[in-house]
Formats: C-alpha cells, structure tokens, sequence
C-alpha cells in the first residue's frame, strides 16, 4: 500500500468520525417536537385573605387539560381549562353557652394562559401563567351568641362567586415522553360584594402528554 493508498484510508475515517460526532450532536442539540394535548392533576395547598385576615384552608387539588403550542425548538404555549378544588376550612369556637362555628368551600373554574422555556435545550423547564375565572366561595355559620342578658342566635349558608385574575410560575421535568413533574405557585384576586379576597396556592403534580 502506497502513500496515496493511506491518505485515502485516513481520510474515510476521519470523515466517518466526523460524521458520527456530527450526528451525536445534532441529536442532543435538536429539541424533539412536546407539541399535543396534555391532562394534568396536581396537589396543593391554598390560603385565602379578606378584610385583612388570612386563613390557610385544608390540602385541595386541580385538575387541568390543554394543549402546547410550540413556538420554536424550546419555547411553547399553552392554553388549558382548569378545576381546582382549593380547599376548605373549619372553625369551631365554644365559651361556656355560647359558640361559633363556620365551614368554608372554596373552588376555581377557568382558563389559563402559559408560556414555557426549555432551559439550554434540556428537558427542564420554566413556565410563566395568566389565569382568568370564577372564583367561589361556599360558607356555612352556626352560632349563638351573648350580650348582657341578650342571645343571638343564628344559622345559614351563603356562595359568592367573581371574577379573578391570577398570574404565577411553574417549573418542571419531562422525566420521560409522556410524564412530566411539575411545582408551582400561583397568586390570584377576586372582587366578591366590594370585598378583595386574595388567594394564593402552592401545588406540585404530573402531567401525562397524549
């Protein structure tokens, strides 16, 4: 085998191992296609503030299905509708013969707005949101009361219900194809009879991509 015989060997190889590197890292930097339905269902913990008091309410849950949007290899959006049950609180009072007692619902119905980013091309990821819907309060009072040698007693149920906006962030994994993790928090407001209530919800769940 001549000299010209080995350039040409050394040559082929070396292009062939050009073109495996090539291919590697073509594969690792092209972001694969996340685009489709999703449903996902997440546990969390709520609070609700009025009238300057806030109350932190037993653990809820919610249950969201969309679709992702892509707008280049890394960056998304979503559209989604969403239930949350947020949670519920109990306040139980007694002194003596007087008592107060007070159950509180507290739910979520709408739409929300996200705009994902892949972090370096990876499968980790930062989600910003904007939601809009009604926000409902479900409320049940039982009490009596005392003043002098006066009683008041009373018993009831009540629901408001608004209009809110909330905004928040997610961050998250997509562990494999169809599953991914996802933590998040979000910050709402709703204007119930002249009254600000404000909530706020920290949750983490899984997603299962179609």
């Amino acid at each position: 085998m001549n000299n010209k015989d080995n350039y040409i060997d050394i040559t082929d190889n070396y292009m062939k191992l050009l073109s495996f590197i090539s291919f590697i890292l073509f594969s690792f930097s092209v972001q694969a296609d996340k685009s489709g339905y999703y449903i996902t269902t997440n546990l969390e913990e709520s609070s609700v503030t009025f009238l300057g008091v806030q109350t932190d309410l037993d653990r809820g849950y919610n249950i969201k299905g969309g679709y992702d949007f892509p707008i280049s290899d890394t960056f998304y959006m979503s559209v989604e509708l969403e239930y949350n049950n947020m949670g519920s609180f109990d306040y139980d009072w007694k002194k003596d013969n007087e008592f107060a007692r007070s159950h509180i619902d507290a739910h979520f119905f709408g739409a929300n707005l996200k705009y994902r980013a892949y972090i370096l091309e990876s499968d980790f990821f930062i989600t910003s949101m904007f939601g809009y819907g009604y926000y409902y309060l479900d409320m049940d009072i039982d009490f009596y009361l005392e003043e002098g040698n006066k009683g008041f007693k009373g018993k009831g149920s009540q629901s408001r219900s608004a209009l809110g906006l909330s905004y928040g962030f997610e961050a998250g994994y997509d562990f494999t194809t169809h599953f991914t993790l996802t933590a998040g928090h979000n910050i709402a407001r709703a204007i119930m009879d002249g009254i600000g209530y404000d909530f706020g919800t920290t949750y983490l769940g899984l997603t299962y991509n179609f």
